[in-house]
């Protein structure tokens, strides 16, 4: 399963676990010895300034990850017994690196059986269509917020409606052209004010393109208060729910800190850092392990962003 938080039907899945923790105490009392997930930012730098997105608080360096530390992590999970799902994203636009055909073609050589990443499409030129489907991305997520020129502009902000649009029908050409079933796509919109929630508008904009028979699909999202970045939905007062992302995911910044989850865009949680650490130590070490004893108690004191989070407080 990809993990993202955001999908309707992951959050409704995991929301069965999280509301009933002592049903599934031995889930929380045990772990993989691998994450199932890791999330590696390969940059975090965006050519957009989407209205939803908290990139106006970012405080940390804009960067890209080194190829030798990404190296050093693909050499790390070739190791291992059951390989994760790879996302080569993080909370920034992933095609603004030149490198990433190179890092997906690397993860593939090292094993990984799904490569992952999230992307507004507005660089998906027909030469990158060409590069990520040869270097054997397994699937791409595309975020377009809109049904046309005005409500696309009024939320990705500093993108092109035309340019998008005509991005993604040309990698579709191309990947048909090249008799490729990968990367599946999963287009997905965020109904909200700016866009007008035009959920119809939107799957009729797209109905004929995507290959739903090989895989592709429409994907419609939610809102989220990014651990406080954002205010979109109301944060109740008590926390309700556990976490699940100790117990599944790793988050690894581009400058190569490994932090709680993906929702801590700044890195002010951090669990680690794999410029001097391995996935093995930091995932089964002191620090996680502990977050995960006070995460299943719903203890969350000491994490700013996990106190803030949208998520734990609903149920």
């Amino acid at each position: 399963m990809i993990l993202n938080a955001r999908d309707k039907i992951t959050k409704s899945l995991l929301s069965l676990l999280a509301r009933t923790p002592l049903l599934y105490y031995p889930y929380y009392r045990k772990h993989f010895p691998y994450p199932s997930v890791i999330l590696i930012e390969n940059t975090n730098c965006c050519n957009a300034q989407c209205v939803m997105c908290p990139r106006d608080t970012l405080t940390r360096k804009r960067g890209f990850m080194e190829f030798g530390l990404f190296e050093k992590i693909m050499k790390e999970l070739s190791g291992a017994r059951r390989k994760p799902v790879v996302h080569l994203h993080g909370f920034g636009e992933p095609l603004l690196d030149t490198l990433l055909p190179e890092r997906i073609k690397l993860a593939k050589a090292c094993g990984i059986k799904h490569t992952y990443i999230v992307t507004n499409g507005s660089l998906l030129f027909a030469e990158t269509s060409r590069k990520i489907i040869a270097a054997g991305l397994d699937s791409m997520k595309i975020s377009f917020y809109g049904t046309d020129v005005e409500s696309y502009h009024a939320t990705m902000r500093g993108l092109d409606f035309n340019v998008t649009l005509q991005n993604i029908k040309d990698f579709l050409r191309i990947r048909k052209e090249l008799k490729k079933k990968t990367p599946k796509l999963i287009l997905q919109y965020l109904p909200q004010e700016t866009n007008g929630a035009r959920i119809d508008e939107f799957q009729t904009l797209w109905r004929s393109l995507p290959d739903k028979n090989g895989g592709d699909c429409l994907n419609i999202s939610t809102l989220d208060n990014f651990g406080g970045g954002k205010s979109y939905n109301i944060v109740g007062e008590k926390i309700v729910s556990v976490c699940f992302y100790p117990w599944t995911a790793l988050s690894v910044l581009c400058d190569g800190r490994a932090v709680t989850c993906c929702v801590d865009y700044n890195g002010v949680q951090g669990v680690g850092d794999l410029n001097c650490q391995s996935i093995e130590e930091i995932w089964n070490g002191p620090v996680l392990s502990g977050i995960r004893k006070n995460f299943g108690k719903l203890d969350y004191s000491g994490f700013p962003t996990c106190l803030s989070c949208d998520w734990v407080r609903r149920r």
